[in-house]
């Protein structure tokens, strides 16, 4: 199921339902495969989860072809599918050259995902650490 609305900013907001047993990240993939620019794409099955939006073309063409690659192959799995030496054979480059390609993605995933808790803890005045930890 899908739907397309109007969001306040004049833009759109898609939703897509996904099926039990559906390979979401195969989904998401192809979706960002389709490369358009201003597209994001994030996960709202509970709204009240805070969300971090990641413009993909903050990483590069090939940052995400090997970080969607090291996903579907089971890289983040727990435990481990593939290796880097697995993924390094597929892209025909070095290992050293696919850490480098996912460690730039996930610098800028995790860039995104730090600014969105610091935005959150500013706007939350009962947030408070222990500056012993």
């Amino acid at each position: 199921m899908a739907t397309n609305d109007a969001s306040d900013d004049g833009g759109h907001t898609v939703s897509i339902e996904i099926d039990p047993g559906v390979d979401v990240a195969a989904v998401l993939g192809t979706i960002a495969d389709l490369d358009v620019d201003g597209a994001r794409v994030r996960d709202v099955r509970d709204e009240e989860r805070s969300t971090v939006t990641v413009d993909l073309e903050e990483m590069t063409a090939v940052q995400r072809q090997t970080l969607l690659r090291a996903v579907e192959a089971g890289y983040y799995s727990d435990p481990r599918e593939a290796t880097l030496t697995d993924l390094a054979a597929e892209f025909d480059v070095s290992k050293s050259a696919v850490s480098q390609r996912l460690r730039g993605a996930e610098t800028t995933i995790v860039r995104r995902v730090v600014e969105g808790m610091s935005h959150e803890q500013s706007s939350d005045s009962t947030t408070a650490f222990d500056s012993t930890e």
